[in-house]
């Protein structure tokens, strides 16, 4: 290699024996260094999240106009764009939130005990994810409650794209449209990807600008995430409800 390219968001260190230095017999210095690099997709994915959600809600809006119309091509198009792009925006959410917990994951001493049971036991993904950000920003009960109540609500919409059913079920009552649908169609749409996203943000925004670290390197982390956060939201963050809850 030439050499190492840094950007943004790239955190750069050195491992174990990565660096050293000594005098050769000629009296010349010679020197090795080794780096090692990571970079952070915490942001790049609340980015997604968001570019997604933008193209959900103008689809929504293309939506609702083609559903004032006639045109059953035009209203099926429509509903299939907020559609997809409501699913992603919801998927991209939950990749934000897997990421910042990788980040945070390694800074947090866990019970062995604790691990097995949650190996044996399958515990989870939302309670796995609560456990270690109450343990690392020191999360009273009431903090954990309501942190655990919308990342079990995330993680449920999310675990409906990832792990979909092909089973013929009954169709689902759409509000906006007021018909039934088939169920994806009515829980991937912009009014939920907004929920969703919103939520999911909100929990990263709260912890990176209120949250108590108890490890100084979670301390220097979201430090720098808050200034991801801030750029993506210069108005600041539009607050999420206190429980995420889509139909």
């Amino acid at each position: 290699m030439a050499g190492i390219y840094i950007t943004r968001g790239m955190t750069v260190g050195i491992p174990a024996g990565g660096f050293s230095l000594s005098i050769g017999d000629d009296g010349k210095i010679n020197s090795s260094l080794t780096l090692h690099v990571r970079f952070d997709v915490c942001p790049t994915w609340i980015e997604l999240s968001l570019q997604h959600l933008a193209t959900a809600t103008e689809a929504g809006a293309r939506r609702q106009a083609a559903w004032a119309g006639t045109d059953e091509e035009a209203k099926s198009a429509a509903l299939e764009r907020e559609f997809e792009s409501s699913m992603q925006a919801v998927m991209a959410a939950a990749i934000a939130l897997d990421a910042f917990y990788a980040m945070i994951q390694p800074h947090v001493v866990l019970p062995p005990t604790l691990v097995e049971r949650w190996r044996t036991g399958r515990t989870a993904r939302f309670s796995q994810v609560t456990e270690i950000v109450r343990r690392a920003f020191r999360l009273k009960p009431k903090g954990t409650a309501a942190l655990r109540a919308n990342l079990k609500e995330i993680y449920r919409v999310r675990d409906l794209a990832v792990h979909p059913s092909g089973k013929i079920e009954a169709p689902i009552y759409h509000p906006e449209l007021d018909v039934g649908v088939e169920w994806r169609f009515a829980y991937f749409c912009a009014s939920n990807a907004e929920l969703i996203v919103n939520g999911a943000t909100w929990i990263l925004w709260d912890l990176c600008h209120g949250g108590k670290p108890a490890d100084a390197k979670v301390l220097e982390y979201i430090g720098n995430l808050k200034q991801r956060l801030i750029a993506l939201f210069p108005n600041g963050h539009p607050s999420a409800a206190t429980a995420v809850s889509p139909p």
